[in-house]
């Protein structure tokens, strides 16, 4: 009978532990589906993580391809280290720098010696020794430039090789991740008991999970830092290449000036040829630029009132609300000569109403806005200039025009063609003592100059 109550005693316990084993069984195979599907997410993300990488050196291995025409010019010693490479580069933008300080020192020494000779009396050889140092400044100021480009190339050279050494850095983090991915692949393909089996205990078991999942989160981490560094890079080598386009274009025009300054210096030494170094005959010469200045000036102001008359009694609406003048040609070539400028030849005898803007003899000249012609003088070799009367009491003069393409009393639209430019000593529409190819253009509130800069829009 005690024998028979021991089995039964036997026999409920090994249905108690089988029972006990069961229910924990199920327990863990629901913490090892919820375990799953975090690694399987975890699993996608870095899928995605992995394509962005790919991507990411896609995008590299594009720019640098695009760029090799700097890196040829700049050959980097593959025999260095990473460090010293970036330390020669950087030396090399050093020395560019004590050479554009110099430079620059020197344009201003050029500077004071003009400001100097501005001053003295005005005469025939006064203004040609100032060309001669403008051209002498205008000529550092290209060397200038060309050594700004040089230093540009430099620092380009500089960020792409950074470049280059954070793509090799950004290769590494992607391989760690694709091995991370690896592995957590290989888990997934496993059954909840190979798992099981595998650990010795729950416990390293889940250490190992918050193991791989710390791992992954630095990983990220990392890959994004690099993926962050390589964008300012990047961004940094953009902003100098558009830095040396500038400049690149910059030089162009120092070129022009250049041309500008020996025309000019041609000019004056043809009137020291011309007058026999007579100061006599130049002063009668600057006399009679004067006198054609001031006799422009009084038509301009009594057209103007009258062709106001005309389009008030004719009852016409120029139809436009003007805020922004339109450049009368193009601003490329820059400014020669600024209202009412300090530095003007011949402010000792008359002001300058107007800017001066570089243009090359024939140059199209259009309105600057809808317009009535109020005036179209053709004075043959003397000084020719169109005028047009707008809305809101302005009205624009357009100087030293070599052909007009308008005629008086008819009215033109902002951008239609008025005539071409002129300036060039000894052609027609120059006018006496004109310093070489340009457009005069003046702009007028009720008959008075204003700086027509406060009109148009800023240079690009």
């Amino acid at each position: 009978m005690k024998k028979h109550s021991n089995k039964n005693k036997n026999i409920f316990l090994i249905y108690l532990v089988t029972t006990v084993i069961l229910i924990t069984g199920f327990l863990f195979l629901y913490s090892f589906q919820s375990l799953a599907q975090e690694v399987n997410t975890n699993l996608n993300s870095n899928n995605q993580i992995n394509t962005n990488t790919e991507n990411v050196n896609i995008d590299i291995n594009n720019n640098i391809s695009q760029d090799n025409n700097v890196t040829n010019n700049n050959q980097i010693n593959t025999t260095q280290t990473p460090d010293e490479t970036v330390q020669e580069l950087n030396q090399q933008i050093d020395e560019k720098k004590k050479i554009l300080d110099d430079l620059k020192k020197r344009t201003q020494t050029y500077q004071e010696s003009i400001k100097i000779k501005q001053q003295e009396a005005l005469n025939l050889n006064n203004q040609v020794a100032i060309l001669e140092d403008q051209l002498l400044k205008t000529s550092n100021e290209i060397q200038t430039t060309n050594v700004e480009i040089d230093q540009l190339n430099l620092e380009i050279e500089k960020l792409e090789f950074q470049i280059v050494q954070k793509e090799d850095e950004l290769s590494k983090e992607r391989d760690k991740l694709s091995e991370y991915i690896r592995i957590l692949y290989h888990y997934d393909q496993k059954t909840y008991l190979e798992i099981f089996i595998v650990n010795k205990t729950f416990s390293e078991f889940f250490d190992q999970l918050k193991y791989t999942k710390e791992l992954e989160s630095n990983v990220k981490t990392s890959l994004d830092e690099v993926k962050g560094v390589k964008q300012e890079l990047e961004g940094d080598k953009l902003e100098s290449e558009n830095k040396r386009t500038e400049l690149e274009d910059k030089q162009v025009k120092l070129q022009n000036e250049i041309q500008v300054l020996e025309d000019q210096k041609v000019y004056k030494e043809d009137l020291i040829e011309i007058t026999k170094s007579n100061e006599q005959k130049f002063e009668e010469l600057l006399k009679q630029a004067q006198a054609e200045q001031q006799q422009a000036n009084a038509e301009i102001g009594t057209l103007e009132e009258q062709a106001r008359e005309k389009i008030n009694e004719g009852g016409v609406d120029l139809n436009q609300e003007i805020k922004t003048l339109a450049w009368p040609v193009s601003a490329e070539g820059g400014i020669s000569a600024y209202f009412h400028d300090p530095t003007y030849i011949f402010r000792k005898y008359f002001e300058h109403p107007a800017i001066d803007i570089r243009a090359a003899q024939g140059t199209e000249v259009t309105a600057a806005a809808n317009g009535y012609v109020a005036r179209a003088k053709n004075a043959g070799m003397g000084y020719s200039y169109v005028m047009l009367v707008h809305n809101n009491s302005l009205s624009t003069v357009y100087g030293h025009i070599s052909k007009i393409d308008v005629a008086e009393d008819t009215y033109v639209i902002k951008g239609q063609l008025i005539g071409l430019s002129g300036g060039m000593p000894g052609t027609p529409g120059a006018g006496r003592l004109t310093t070489g190819p340009h457009l005069h253009f003046e702009v007028r509130v009720d008959g008075i100059p204003v700086n027509p800069l406060d009109y148009l829009s800023s240079i690009q």
